[in-house]
């Protein structure tokens, strides 16, 4: 390798690795919410729905609004300056949430930080295809995707511990925080840590865009040409789509009432909640990753997209212990089974979205990501959570029914998943996208 070629390769890790880290800080202020659930009810007078409104519906309505759009800005403008932008929006919408009052102006908190989701994943996906050829994006895919798989126990982790210091006055002398509640306390602390993520992001440079975007005539592929190739190809991209929309519905479960959980059934204190089930989301987030970081490429290289695509069916399923930790018997179990959900996690996305790579119309490439997040929060992110508390609320009439109910949503949600996969699998052989 010659010093151009290494520099190049130095310089499109680094990247990596600091979309990487803006994934990790992403996902905790978005998911950190799940950890404090019933202190925040109390604090603010809430009801379970209006919880479950806060965790998945506050953010489509920014995706309904403004996330397709910015992915399809994503394509066109430089990524690094609105990745910026984005981080220092959601960053400060966090801090914003330490201070709520009530349920609307959680909710306007919980919707900017939606950005987050709205402009990232357009944003870090775009910049690792134009930083590596399709047969080398599975190992920097799944370190991206291992951000939000490790971030869900670091986040966990953080916030236990906050929790923990925070009734012993371990924050009483800092300025305007310190005799917060403890929830308040953590969604400042964690908010401000994307000062240092706008840092890192301000001395990297845009990546050249090196995905062609014209056809083979030599003529420019449109947006609009381009949104009408996916529409020719729906019977591809509609069971992609909602595969992705109902394993989120599945994995919420897990990430959004796991904690709760443990509180309710097995009578853990809210901060050794988080502790307990972060560390193990992140011992099987790192294995995950690892798996991923080879066998991706491997699956892809032997079998081409559409192997992926069956992979990602079949890790489908392996995810349906994380939805049924009512069924462990003791607590030990319940945590390990909750936590392999991010194991799945971490293959299964970095599956997915490198299929999205090559399937997409390189014209829009940036609006297919954003319409990747887009069902997996509108229908995956909302559905599941309402599901989850309407099921407790409403027909079980018992809060600590939450196991049985985290066990119809997830089993179904998942086995229609997969068999959308599968679906799909057997059709994206003979998708054309690829090479227009």
């Amino acid at each position: 390798m010659d010093s151009k070629t290494h520099d190049h390769a130095g310089r499109a890790w680094l990247t990596v690795i600091t979309l990487f880290l803006a994934q990790i800080v992403s996902t905790i202020d978005r998911g950190m919410l799940a950890l404090v659930i019933d202190p925040v009810r109390t604090d603010l007078g809430i009801s379970e729905m209006q919880i479950a409104l806060l965790q998945g519906f506050a953010f489509s309505i920014f995706y309904v609004t403004v996330g397709l759009p910015l992915g399809a800005v994503a394509d066109a403008v430089n990524r690094r300056k609105l990745l910026l932008a984005g981080i220092a929006v959601w960053s400060t919408a966090t801090v914003a949430g330490g201070f709520a009052e009530g349920f609307g102006s959680m909710f306007a908190s919980r919707l900017f930080i939606g950005v987050g989701e709205a402009v990232l994943g357009p944003c870090a996906v775009t910049m690792i295809s134009d930083l590596f050829p399709p047969e080398r994006r599975g190992r920097p895919m799944a370190l991206y995707v291992f951000g939000s798989m490790i971030a869900y126990g670091l986040g966990s982790l953080i916030c236990g511990l906050i929790l923990d210091l925070a009734p012993q006055g371990a924050f009483a002398g800092l300025p305007f925080i310190g005799q917060l509640a403890p929830w308040r306390i953590a969604f400042v602390l964690v908010g401000t840590s994307g000062v240092v993520l706008l840092a890192l992001l301000a001395t990297l440079r845009e990546p050249a865009r090196t995905t062609p975007t014209a056809r083979p005539d030599g003529t420019k592929l449109s947006f609009g040409q381009g949104l009408r190739t996916m529409g020719r190809e729906c019977h591809v991209f509609l069971p992609y789509y909602m595969a992705l929309a109902l394993f989120a519905v599945g994995g919420v479960v897990a990430t959004g009432w796991g904690a709760v959980f443990l509180t309710r059934t097995f009578g853990y204190a809210i901060g050794a909640a988080g502790k307990s089930l972060g560390l193990a989301q992140v011992l099987w987030a790192i294995l995950g990753a690892g798996v991923a970081g080879f066998v991706v490429d491997k699956v892809r290289n032997r079998f081409g997209v559409a192997g992926r695509m069956r992979l990602a069916a079949a890790l489908t399923l392996f995810a349906l212990p994380s939805a049924l930790p009512q069924f462990a018997g003791n607590d030990t179990l319940a945590i390990a089974m909750l936590g392999e959900l991010m194991f799945v996690m971490a293959i299964y996305g970095s599956t997915m979205l490198s299929v999205l790579s090559e399937i997409a119309p390189p014209s829009l490439r940036g609006f297919a990501v954003a319409l990747y997040a887009f069902v997996m929060t509108m229908i995956g992110g909302t559905l599941g959570p309402v599901a989850v508390a309407w099921l407790t609320e409403s027909v079980f009439s018992d809060p600590l029914a939450v196991g049985w109910s985290m066990a119809i949503v997830g089993v179904t949600a998942f086995t229609l998943s997969a068999l959308l996969a599968f679906y799909a699998a057997a059709r994206v052989q003979s998708l054309k996208t690829v090479t227009l």
